[in-house]
């Protein structure tokens, strides 16, 4: 849901920086990375680090320059603190201590048991509620979407790369389209289904500019930034104001719940700090603690899928 939009934001203000950051711009990384390229990356002793190069880091696309960038910046950040001086970001990043091919383990670890958690509750959901509730289509359709984001997300936090970074971007937003649909089927959907239409029409044709906008003309992160912030919101006013209509449902509670704790959570991502033993960092955090939020949500449309689904047999029965 809306909690996709507050990582963007902390991606969309690092990227920013990407193009150069207070480590990066140091003389002494410079010259380190420069020293390092000369001495390892070209002729012999380039086949020499490729015949050592373990297997999984030449499949996950670690070249000798990214090797050098990686030794140089704990070169750098090493001489900040020997001289008493705040660890500094490269190239829009903090420092992260590599763990075998992954660039950043514990966001890469917790995007993929965010991801697995989803898987979860999506087979929980196909086995508790029949194909014939009226949500079944688009429930499990926005778990299948939701699987693919944090497939990509996991992918770019093991490694960084512009293709990895747009699939993690344009996926997130994915997400969050897909959740407003979602809302829509619920609250407007099932009584006007063209109005369902028009609407997932319009949010299709919404992503494809977005995503062609991105691609094509410009990579634009504070644009970015700010569809996914308004679609996110909207998103989440959406879900609030029909639970506020249906406050008599036994199991509304839980989707107020997750539209809160996720507006709540997003604040971890305004803490910015060097990570913890150089793998826990605030955005590792924000993601670790959005996995049972993701369990919650699934709870929440397993009981209102099978509560349609009461209904509708009950009016059929009636008529």
């Amino acid at each position: 849901m809306a909690g996709r939009t507050a990582r963007l934001v902390l991606l969309a203000g690092a990227a920013a920086l990407a193009s150069g950051s207070q480590g990066d711009r140091e003389p002494v990384y410079r010259d380190c990375l420069l020293r390092c390229e000369e001495r390892n990356c070209s002729g012999g002793a380039l086949k020499h680090f490729r015949s050592r190069q373990p297997i999984y880091m030449s499949l996950a696309g670690w070249t000798c320059r990214d090797d050098c960038k990686y030794e140089c910046m704990w070169v750098t950040v090493g001489l900040y603190l020997r001289e008493g001086h705040e660890v500094p970001q490269f190239h829009g990043k903090w420092p992260f201590s590599r763990f075998l091919c992954f660039q950043e383990p514990a966001s890469a670890v917790a995007s993929f048991l965010n991801g697995l958690a989803n898987l979860v509750m999506l087979c929980r959901y196909r086995t508790s509620v029949p194909a014939s509730s009226p949500m079944y289509p688009t429930c499990v359709v926005f778990a299948w979407v939701s699987l693919n984001a944090w497939f990509w997300s996991t992918v770019f936090h093991t490694r960084d790369t512009d293709l990895t970074e747009k699939m993690d971007y344009f996926c997130a937003s994915s997400v969050i389209l897909h959740s407003v649909y979602l809302c829509c089927v619920r609250t407007v959907g099932l009584q006007r289904p063209a109005v369902a239409s028009a609407v997932r029409a319009l949010l299709l044709l919404m992503l494809t500019a977005h995503v062609s906008y991105l691609s094509l003309v410009r990579f634009d992160y504070g644009y970015n930034m700010a569809v996914n912030v308004a679609m996110g919101l909207v998103n989440a006013a959406w879900w609030l104001a029909w639970c506020l209509r249906n406050q008599r449902l036994p199991h509304v509670h839980k989707c107020v719940a997750v539209v809160l704790l996720l507006q709540g959570l997003s604040l971890l991502e305004l803490l910015d700090f060097p990570p913890l033993f150089w793998v826990l960092d605030a955005h590792a955090i924000w993601h670790i603690s959005t996995i049972p939020v993701h369990v919650l949500f699934f709870s929440f449309l397993e009981d209102d899928s099978l509560y349609l689904l009461k209904e509708s047999e009950g009016k059929v029965k009636l008529d």
